[in-house]
Order: structure tokens, then C-alpha cells, then sequence
């Protein structure tokens, strides 16, 4: 009579621990992995919204009322930009590493930018800054002139998140300015640009 002894070896054991470990390890990272996804979309939508509204609002000013003159207050820890619209109303744009401050005679408004990093914050020497005026050519001729500036989102160092980035547009007639020559600064000189903090 031959005896059946279905006993589990202690290999068989050890290769048993060995596979349900792997699997356990696989489902982990699946789940952390999910997690950082939903979280990483959550930190996305709340700072697109929050960009979609500075946009909204501060380009809407500009649109309804007609910027005639840019004055550059900036320093170092704030890039600070004076506007002067057309009914000679005045409004202030105020942009330090993680807030955003727009002043207008309706009031004041602030946004906060949502970290994904420590190191995120909005790239107040890295402001580019453009218009029409500055190229002698466009600045006799036409009866238009165009402002774009752009104030980055800097995710870490030398890379720039340019979904988040805020540009801001304006296309406006020459008839409005009262001084061609001294409505905006010279893109060179607006706020403290510094080439080795920006990417």
C-alpha cells in the first residue's frame, strides 16, 4: 500500500509568499499611482479655474475700458504694473511668488496659486513683455498697436508649466494714446527679469 503525503514543502512556501508579494506590490503602486493622478487633475482644475477667472476679469478691463499707459513699479520681491485706462481710471496688477492682486476703483481682488510643489510659484523675474510700439516700423504706421504679456507659472527650476501661464492681450487704436513714445515701457526694462531664473 503506497502512502499519499500531500504536504506543502517548504519551497513550495517560500515561492508562494514570494508571487503574492509581487502581486501586493504590483496593487500598491497601482493605487499610489491613482492616487497621485487625482490628486495631481484636482491641483490642475482648481488652478485652471482660478487662471480662467484672473483672465476673465483683468481682460475684460482692459477690453472695455482701453489701456492708454503702463507704469512699472516693480521690485524686487513684486512685479507691480500701474495701468491707466482711457476714462483715466486706474487699476494695479500686483504679482508676488504665489498671489495675484488686481486693483481697480470697483476694488480688489486676489488669487492664490495652488501648489503642486514646493518650488511652484509664479515667475515674477521671468514676466515677458511685448508691444507693437517698441518696433520703429509699426510705430508710424497703422492705426493699431498690441500689448502681450505673459507672467509664467514656474513648476520647478528652469521649467515652466505653460498651460498655467497667464497671457494677457491687448489690441488698441494709436488715436487713444496721448504719447506713443512713453504710453508703455521698454520690454528691456519692465519688472526685474532675470535671464538665470527663468528657463
Amino acid at each position: 500500500m503506497i502512502k499519499n503525503n500531500k504536504g506543502i514543502t517548504l519551497v513550495e512556501l517560500i515561492v508562494s509568499i514570494a508571487l503574492i508579494s509581487i502581486v501586493i506590490m504590483f496593487l500598491f503602486r497601482l493605487l499610489v499611482d491613482v492616487r497621485y493622478n487625482e490628486n495631481n487633475m484636482d491641483f490642475n482644475r482648481k488652478n485652471q479655474q482660478t487662471r480662467a477667472i484672473i483672465l476673465k476679469n483683468i481682460q475684460t478691463d482692459f477690453l472695455e475700458r482701453k489701456i492708454v499707459k503702463f507704469v512699472d513699479n516693480s521690485n524686487e520681491n513684486q512685479f507691480i504694473l500701474r495701468i491707466t485706462y482711457a476714462d483715466s481710471s486706474e487699476a494695479e496688477l500686483i504679482v508676488e511668488e504665489n498671489l495675484i492682486t488686481y486693483t481697480n476703483e470697483m476694488g480688489s481682488e486676489k488669487w492664490n496659486l495652488e501648489k503642486e510643489k514646493e518650488s511652484t510659484h509664479f515667475g515674477i523675474h521671468c514676466v515677458s513683455y511685448s508691444t507693437s510700439l517698441s518696433d520703429p516700423t509699426l510705430k508710424v504706421e497703422g492705426d493699431f498697436f498690441s500689448v502681450k504679456f505673459t507672467i509664467p507659472v514656474i513648476v520647478n527650476e528652469k521649467k515652466k508649466n505653460y498651460i498655467d501661464d497667464l497671457e494677457f492681450f491687448y489690441v488698441g487704436e494709436k488715436k487713444d494714446l496721448e504719447n506713443l513714445e512713453d504710453a508703455f515701457p521698454n520690454k528691456i526694462t519692465l519688472g526685474n527679469y532675470d535671464a538665470n531664473k527663468c528657463g
